[in-house]
């Protein structure tokens, strides 16, 4: 039996109210490097609390993380590999920092990981390794050495969960008259990912990346005619400097065409349930729609299907 050490790092999420402040806390010193703003702190911990009051659960990141793990030992037992995993987040626990302490000790010399990060999104992908290396640093001399697995965007696998994604959204729409193309042409697919300050588009790949993986799932669909656009959300800052378009912006300018009945989101830059999706589409885009009068169906994301972990179990099975 073929024994290897995989780490998961993900982003992390406050699981109770009480955790709220303290992982924004962390999470807004670690990107803007300097005092946060009380205020800036309050309005993103409302948008959490508004959450929990309307779905009755904060983020779910950290539970489909726990859901990812459990998928990949099932497809490692069945692939008869002794895998020994190890999962870290950036700004909440289990910490990876405390992660990769806890790897040193345990005697792991050799590790491979993956983020669910999964576009090279410049600046913000970096982040992934500075803080992957500040940890490993902080744990010593003897913190293990990662390899991490390639950004599997173009993986067969991953079109193949995506394009599962959108057809079960596409089963939602039920034709009034059994026309199938008239379906087809009454409906607008939107891919959205996480809208990230323009200059960084400068050193990375992330548009084209994005760009490719939406046409390699409307191909795998096998629907050529259907509409489909990339739009941008959650953003940060002002237009003028995140990319876009704006989903929000977007659809507003979609219905007042009046073109299609029906909008389905399929979050393609988002690898597993989180913030973003709950709250920013779920929630958000949701409320819009229903007052535009225009149907809006939101496709899952992929983190937890079979094939996803298929997929990362063969990249694991790749690596020397």
């Amino acid at each position: 039996m073929v024994s290897k050490t995989f780490l998961l790092i993900s982003y992390g999420a406050p699981e109770v109210k009480e955790e709220v402040i303290p992982f924004l806390h962390n999470l807004l010193a670690n990107k803007i490097n300097s005092t946060i703003l009380p205020d800036r702190i309050t309005v993103a911990a409302e948008k959490y609390y508004k959450m929990a009051r309307q779905t009755g659960r904060l983020s779910p990141l950290n539970g489909e993380c726990r859901n990812l793990i459990a998928g990949i030992l099932r497809e490692a037992e069945r692939n008869n590999i002794n895998l020994n995993v190890y999962w870290g987040n950036l700004f909440w626990h289990p910490l990876l920092e405390d992660t990769v302490s806890e790897m040193a000790r345990d005697g792991v010399e050799h590790a491979i990981c993956f983020t669910t990060s999964i576009f090279d999104s410049g600046i913000s992908d970096k982040r992934y390794t500075d803080i992957l290396e500040v940890a490993r640093q902080k744990a010593g001399a003897m913190a293990p050495v990662f390899k991490r697995l390639s950004l599997l965007f173009d993986h067969p696998l991953f079109i193949e969960a995506q394009t599962d994604r959108l057809l079960e959204a596409l089963a939602w729409i039920t034709p009034n008259n059994g026309k199938y193309q008239e379906i087809v042409n009454s409906v607008l697919v939107l891919f959205s990912a996480h809208s990230i300050p323009k200059p960084d588009t400068a050193c990375s790949n992330y548009v084209t990346q994005l760009r490719q993986t939406c046409q390699s799932v409307i191909e795998k669909c096998y629907i050529p005619s259907i509409s489909w656009e990339l739009v941008f959300q959650s953003r940060s800052g002002t237009v003028e400097n995140w990319l876009e378009p704006d989903i929000k912006e977007r659809i507003r300018e979609i219905a007042a065409t009046k073109q299609y009945q029906s909008i389905i989101v399929l979050p393609i830059g988002f690898f597993c349930e989180n913030m973003e999706t709950i709250n920013d589409l779920d929630l958000e885009i949701g409320e819009i729609c229903n007052e535009l009068n225009i149907r809006f169906i939101r496709a899952k994301t992929i983190g937890t299907l079979p094939k996803t972990s298929k997929m990362i179990v063969q990249e694991i099975m790749r690596q020397q």
